[in-house]
């Protein structure tokens, strides 16, 4: 049986008035903004007199030392999981023991339990409202053969769906998000005229990403199948100043592809499932029966291949382009 790890996120609230210590790890982090050009003074050492322990002031220094940071906002308190050492013994910064997890750095406590068996805490982030829990879990694989291939091509466009899945052994297709793309617009006509003011677009949409990537991931492990996906990187390079209308760029350069992909992945991970990425290149463009180039407009594919069965047959692009995914993976 193989094993493979990964790292969850939960969000806490809390009541807990921190607003000093969280002044004092602004004025840490505003500190190694000035001084990030000399490493040398980016030490506990140099800020004991915020007065915060020497471990969480080392990471808000190694956070906001880094060139790319200009200036700092939104500091949190960083508690890391290290063994420390005194003259009393050795123990762990982050201890979890039956429900309760404590922050020895703080001497702070509060509750919470996964309701699953865990590795480690990795760190907790802590702000004004919630504790930000970073968690390792150990992944027992326990199935690692595939029966055939579920394709999935994404997509962003008005009227269609954000996930289109092609199950290459039967043909079954599974369309997922179409109201996706009309959220995001809604909540984008809001932000315009000062209607909406909270992340509550962010919480939706997200919510949405949480139920597609499980919806696939429960039909892919109850039939035996391997994911595959397009390799999105450089996605967002496809969509340029002058290409296309601004609306389409808005959508496309404002969309979280890469966490519904990472929401995909980690859960089938979880349940032992095959994952992998492959080009995504012509893959609207190239007919999934005859592998010819044929003629897309818009949301409909065509192919000039007049020996192919789906000749002249008007199909839907992005369920071709699901097709054509898969049986990448299969090095067609």
């Amino acid at each position: 049986m193989a094993s493979d790890v990964s790292i969850k996120s939960y969000h806490i609230k809390h009541n807990l008035c921190l607003d000093s210590l969280l002044d004092n790890a602004k004025k840490i982090a505003d500190y190694a903004v000035d001084n990030k050009n000399n490493k040398k003074l980016l030490t506990s050492k140099y800020v004991k007199h915020f007065n915060l322990p020497s471990a969480i002031s080392n990471q808000i220094l190694r956070k906001y030392g880094k060139n790319v940071i200009k200036k700092a906002t939104n500091v949190n308190l960083i508690v890391p999981n290290q063994i420390t050492k005194t003259k009393s013994g050795i123990y762990n910064s982050i201890i979890w023991e039956n429900g309760k997890v404590t922050l020895k750095p703080l001497n702070l406590s509060f509750r919470w339990n996964p309701g699953r068996k865990f590795e480690k805490i990795c760190q907790v982030e802590i702000d004004k409202n919630k504790f930000m829990i970073s968690v390792k879990f150990k992944n027992v694989v326990m199935k690692t053969e595939f029966n055939n291939i579920l394709g999935i091509d994404h997509n962003c466009g008005f009227g269609r769906h954000i996930l289109n899945c092609a199950n290459l052994r039967n043909g079954y297709v599974m369309n997922l998000g179409k109201s996706g793309p009309k959220i995001r617009n809604k909540y984008f006509k809001k932000r315009r005229i000062q209607k909406i003011k909270n992340n509550k677009e962010y919480r939706i949409m997200k919510n949405m990403d949480h139920k597609m990537s499980r919806a696939v991931v429960n039909y892919a492990f109850e039939n035996n199948l391997k994911i595959v996906v397009e390799d999105l990187q450089g996605i967002r390079n496809t969509s340029k100043k002058g290409n296309g209308s601004k609306d389409k760029n808005r959508i496309l350069n404002s969309w979280s592809f890469y966490r519904l992909q990472r929401y995909i992945e980690y859960k089938s991970k979880e349940l032992g499932i095959p994952f992998e990425k492959v080009k995504p290149h012509y893959t609207s463009q190239e007919c999934s029966y005859c592998g010819i180039i044929g003629c897309r407009n818009k949301e409909k594919f065509l192919c000039k291949n007049k020996f192919c069965k789906s000749y002249k047959i008007n199909r839907n692009a992005d369920i071709n382009a699901a097709f054509n995914i898969g049986k990448r993976s299969l090095g067609y």
